[in-house]
């Protein structure tokens, strides 16, 4: 599981479904594009009300996807969509709101004491570099809720931390190689609108403001694949280190809060 060609050769292993990811692709960009332009901003998109909708049911998608995965189920390969639970949904919505909220607190903390009392802005930026490093571990939070899709004991930050030192060295090398992968993406994004700027197709059918067909095509197909990496193949390549480092973990706090 540890691998990126391991990860990606398990997300195709089920090529069906992935007709319906490209559909869920296709319907997320072009609703989320067409609010923004009904909303005045197509050249200023942001996160809106079909953003966060297509978020919610992929992250949920996802989770059910990593619990058949840790326990093998139908060979663990991305599910239907018909095993999708509703309390997953409410579930994840729970996990959500509390670790942005922290996030947000952590945040607002650091500016508020530059402000205040540290006047310095390596203060604020070490602030925020180090929960940006921090988010890196909150997938195992979600991993840790996808394994038997219990929220118990997981709104606790100081996991987060804790999940660092036994983690760090292999969650490091694989963000960065995830990210690699997702600059290369970008990289052949740029050359297609490259080698499209010359031969004049950036331009045939005008959409909005400076956008074309081209670039809904462009969308598409980068909604398509940050879906497909950072939904499943990112994920799926931590189960092993969540099984080997991060649950015994868990199990550990669980069984010393029952000793309390």
């Amino acid at each position: 599981m540890a691998g990126i060609f391991d990860s990606y050769k398990k997300i195709y292993e089920n090529k069906k479904i992935h007709i319906w990811l490209f559909i869920i692709a296709l319907l997320w960009t072009v609703s989320s594009f067409m609010f923004d332009i009904a909303t005045g901003r197509p050249n200023n998109p942001g996160q809106n009300i079909f953003d966060i909708l297509f978020g919610i049911f992929t992250g949920v998608y996802s989770l059910q996807f990593l619990h058949n995965a840790i326990h093998n189920i139908n060979g663990g390969v991305l599910p239907s969509f018909k095993e999708i639970k509703g309390k997953t949904f409410v579930d994840m919505i729970k996990l959500d709101i509390v670790w942005f909220f922290y996030a947000i607190i952590i945040i607002m903390t650091s500016v508020v004491l530059y402000f205040t009392l540290i006047h310095t802005i390596i203060f604020p930026i070490a602030i925020i570099s180090l929960t940006v490093l921090a988010a890196m571990f909150v997938y195992y939070i979600y991993i840790a809720y996808a394994e038997n899709m219990e929220t118990k004991g997981l709104f606790n930050i100081v996991l987060l931390f804790r999940f660092i030192k036994p983690a760090f060295k292999d969650t490091l090398i694989k963000v960065c190689i995830f990210i690699l992968a997702t600059l290369l993406a970008v990289l052949i994004c740029i050359l297609i609108y490259a080698a499209a700027a010359i031969t004049g197709l950036d331009t045939i059918g005008h959409v909005a403001a400076d956008y074309y067909v081209l670039d809904f095509i462009i969308f598409i197909i980068a909604a398509y694949f940050m879906v497909v990496t950072w939904y499943f193949a990112y994920p799926y390549s931590l189960i092993d280190t969540y099984i080997e480092k991060i649950r015994p973990l868990l199990r550990k706090e669980e069984n010393n809060g029952e000793n309390v």
